[in-house]
């Protein structure tokens, strides 16, 4: 398998302190300025929280908007309910949508390790980078485990992988963690990885430290894309903090 890129390569922006904003609603004539939020460096657009609340047709505008390109990189997801999202319609239609996205102008895509076999492929053909994620929200499973995952995931070839689990005590943060760095020495793999829910708070922070080319946070005026996100200011400035003192020199 050839190495995916490292995190200094993903994109001009300040990936090895990234901060991706969650962009859950908006209407159509916000979503050009909030693509280009100040407080972010990536923007993740949750499709399928767009279309939940519309129509087929109203999203034509937003997917226009990205041929605009914005000033941060897009990462266009469409989360399905089985994955903790909000798209429950059929699966040819959802992975349709992510390649109207990168097709329209989305530097990434995320997918989930479950789709269908050659949607990597087939979207790096549209000239999208391809996040592939697993979400694991009822608790966080154990070292073996999460190893295999982690190997599974580093075998589809993607240029990032994404784990989220749920954090149930501290010490699961500490497992999810850990990951980051295996990835890179085991797999030669970007990973991002941290925990759910309020325990697993820190873990959204600690991920950047170990070498996760971004994290995700809430936009401000959004709703939360998951369980214990902080939002931008937050994060921007815990971050700003650590640099001044030289915690994130590589």
């Amino acid at each position: 398998m050839s190495r995916p890129p490292a995190a200094s390569e993903v994109s001009e922006h300040r990936m090895g302190r990234g901060i991706c904003g969650c962009l859950v609603d908006c209407s159509a004539e916000d979503f050009p300025r909030l693509l280009n939020h100040p407080e972010a460096d990536v923007v993740e657009w949750r499709i399928d929280r767009f279309a939940s609340r519309r129509a087929r047709e109203a999203m034509d505008p937003f997917f226009r908007a990205l041929s605009g390109k914005p000033c941060h990189p897009v990462i266009a997801t469409n989360r399905p309910v089985r994955e903790m999202g909000t798209f429950d319609g059929p699966e040819d239609r959802r992975l349709e949508m992510l390649a109207g996205a990168a097709g329209a102008g989305a530097e990434w895509i995320d997918i989930e390790l479950d789709a269908a076999p050659g949607t990597i492929a087939g979207l790096r053909r549209l000239g999208a980078k391809v996040v592939v994620s697993s979400h694991v929200p009822g608790g966080t499973p154990s070292r073996e485990e999460l190893r295999a995952l982690v190997e599974t995931m580093a075998g589809t070839g993607a240029d990032v992988l994404k784990i989220a689990t749920l954090a149930q005590c501290r010490e699961d943060n500490l497992r999810v963690l850990e990951l980051i760095p295996l990835a890179r020495r085991e797999f030669q793999a970007d990973l991002i990885a941290f925990c759910m829910g309020p325990t697993g708070k820190w873990s959204r922070l600690a991920c950047l430290f170990l070498g996760s080319p971004w994290t995700y946070a809430q936009l401000p005026g959004q709703a939360e894309a998951a369980p214990g996100q902080l939002d931008t200011a937050q994060v921007r400035s815990v971050l700003d903090i650590v640099e001044e003192i030289g915690g994130l020199e590589s």
